[in-house]
């Protein structure tokens, strides 16, 4: 008899310590607890909308669980309130020396998408970003393919292939990483031509009367415009150019600062460094660094153009 009593003490000894944690949020959630429903991954890995499945099995997180770790405004991006049929799995967790990745799968009636949380070696909140989202009316299409693809860096990396109704494929890849507390597009191809012929210069009205101030161009899809600022020297432009037929097509908006006849764009966190240096009417502009998030990747900014006459203003 005090066998079996011991036996049936140990039996529920060992099923209370097992007991499951309660990822819904109803209860207060400790982040060892809640990290350890995420698998540790080996990377390299590629997750598509055919093998997602296999990487989310039945175990399912509450909005509220979020909440206790991530900024409300931040699980609102995530997994609005108002949606109330998203449901959300954890997919797996990339440690890294300084900071570690969560990868939650959002699912919804229509589409799945994939969202990155990263955290600091204390647990601290860092930022997030949903890099990948599949359609659930494209699955297993023959004509349509996509897939995210995670490098030990980690890289992200998202393939959308396509076959149109002319039997024509089509490309785009696009690599996000997590640097200097935000997430970059570090890499960028596609052979898909613009939806639109019509370029919508965004500075196009405004005043042009310092020195530099006017539009350079080739023709309607090559051009930059310079516009005033506050002070002679620095200005804002606008720049579009389309090579190779319009299979290269390249755009960037941004501020420049003048030392005589030359200036610099770069910016915090944009790997991208462009160099413009205007002689007489030409500006010649020369490109340094990574700028592949602005452009196509067959083609560069490396470019001149003449200075465009103003236009006289009707009476």
């Amino acid at each position: 008899m005090r066998k079996g009593t011991f036996i049936f003490c140990m039996i529920l000894l060992f099923s209370c310590g097992e007991k499951k944690t309660d990822l819904t949020g109803n209860t207060p959630l400790k982040i060892n607890d809640f990290n350890q429903a995420f698998k540790l991954a080996t990377l390299p890995l590629t997750i598509s909308d055919t093998n997602l499945k296999k990487f989310t099995d039945t175990v399912q997180i509450g909005r509220k669980a979020l909440v206790q770790f991530i900024p409300d405004s931040i699980v609102e991006q995530i997994i609005a309130t108002k949606d109330k049929k998203a449901i959300l799995h954890p997919i797996v967790k990339i440690e890294k020396e300084e900071e570690y990745y969560l990868l939650l799968n959002v699912q919804h009636p229509t589409k799945q998408e994939i969202a990155v949380v990263v955290f600091s070696k204390k647990n601290k909140y860092l930022g997030y970003k949903v890099v990948a989202a599949f359609d659930e009316q494209q699955k297993n299409s023959r004509m349509y393919g996509k897939s995210l693809t995670i490098n030990k860096e980690p890289t992200f990396l998202v393939a959308e292939n396509k076959i149109g109704e002319d039997n024509a494929a089509s490309y785009e890849k696009k690599g996000w990483a997590y640097s200097d507390s935000i997430f970059k597009l570090i890499f960028f191809d596609s052979n898909k031509k613009p939806n639109s012929s019509i370029i919508i210069n965004p500075i196009d009205t405004l005043p042009t009367l310092n020195t530099y101030s006017g539009d350079y161009a080739r023709d309607s899809k090559n051009f930059i415009s310079i516009r005033d600022l506050s002070t002679p020297n620095k200005y804002q432009f606008f720049l579009h150019f389309e090579k190779q037929n319009g299979d290269c097509v390249g755009e960037l908006k941004g501020l420049l600062n003048f030392t005589k006849n030359k200036a610099t764009y770069t910016e915090k966190g944009d790997p991208c460094i462009i160099h413009f240096t205007i002689t007489g009417n030409v500006i010649a502009i020369k490109e340094e660094g990574n700028c592949g998030n602005h452009r196509n990747m067959t083609c560069y900014f490396n470019d001149s153009y003449d200075k465009k006459r103003k236009r006289n203003k009707k009476k």
